[in-house]
């Protein structure tokens, strides 16, 4: 009965949570790309995707280009419903890079303005419905992990004026996220921001400037807007040691054994910084 129980719920989620959008698959990677790097298809779109503008570019860079390297709108973590569309715009000029594999959960919103760069690192995930708007520049590092319903803008949209400075500030700014950052859901990435690698932040914070004037390892940033909360913190990222916490807490044991805290020792410092 098991056995059946786990076809039938492969099945469900193939038809329901993972249908490969193969039109949308095909116009995306031919009017995006080269025709070599398109025939290779390396972006599968799935579930419903919108497709507004694509006057845009994707590129690879440092990386073997590969047939579905980046997976798009696949609700794998179950944290949104399937109902929503996803949604592409890639204005005139603009690039969207990609430095190895990455993945987006269902519900995306990835927009970019004219002429922007928006570059994307190796084994990057971006949770269920968040939105990643770049109209200047942004840059997120390998390995991040980005929670659901979070955002990256990296624009206020419009111009603010202060009548007794008779100053005025920039509308768009930099976005620099480093390697290995785990961004909680509902985070705001705001323009000017920029993060270490490492970088812990809480969920529903506001990111709104460079914090890497900072010489503390690992930080956690959490608030509106964000602060440092604490130093030495570090996501285990190796699934086989979170796995087998899991199973501990569940069991009630609170306390890990001196050889499972050199496992995971020894997991991080495997990490690349930089």
């Amino acid at each position: 009965m098991t056995f059946l129980t786990n076809i039938f719920d492969r099945i469900l989620y193939k038809l329901e949570y993972s249908k490969l959008n193969i039109f949308k698959t095909l116009i995306f990677n031919f009017r995006t790309m080269p025709f070599k790097t398109a025939m290779k298809f390396p972006v599968l779109l799935y579930g419903k995707i919108d497709l507004y503008i694509l006057k845009g570019t994707v590129e690879f860079q440092n990386c073997e280009i590969k047939k579905g390297m980046i997976k798009m709108g696949m609700n794998k973590e179950y944290l949104s419903t399937v109902k929503g569309s996803s949604l592409f715009i890639l204005d005139r000029n603009s690039k969207l890079i990609f430095n190895g594999i990455s993945e987006f959960s269902s519900n995306f919103l990835v927009r970019t303005g004219k002429g922007a760069r928006l570059t994307i690192g190796e084994g990057t995930f971006f949770g269920a419905n968040t939105k990643l708007v770049c109209i200047k520049k942004i840059s997120i590092g390998n390995q991040t992990r980005i929670g659901f319903e979070s955002q990256i803008i990296d624009s206020n949209f419009h111009y603010t004026f202060n009548t007794e400075k008779k100053d005025l500030q920039p509308r768009d700014a930099e976005i620099s996220i480093g390697n290995y950052n785990w961004i909680g859901n509902r985070t705001t990435i705001s323009k000017g921001t920029s993060t270490n690698s490492f970088t812990i932040i809480a969920n529903s914070s506001i990111v709104n400037k460079n914090y890497t004037k900072n010489i503390e390892p690992y930080i956690v940033l959490a608030g509106a807007p964000a602060k440092i909360l604490t130093k030495n913190v570090r996501r285990v990222y190796d699934l086989e040691l979170e796995n087998k916490l899991n199973e501990l807490f569940i069991k009630g044991d609170k306390l890990i054994d001196e050889e499972f805290i050199t496992k995971i020792e020894l997991s991080l410092r495997k990490m690349k910084h930089d």
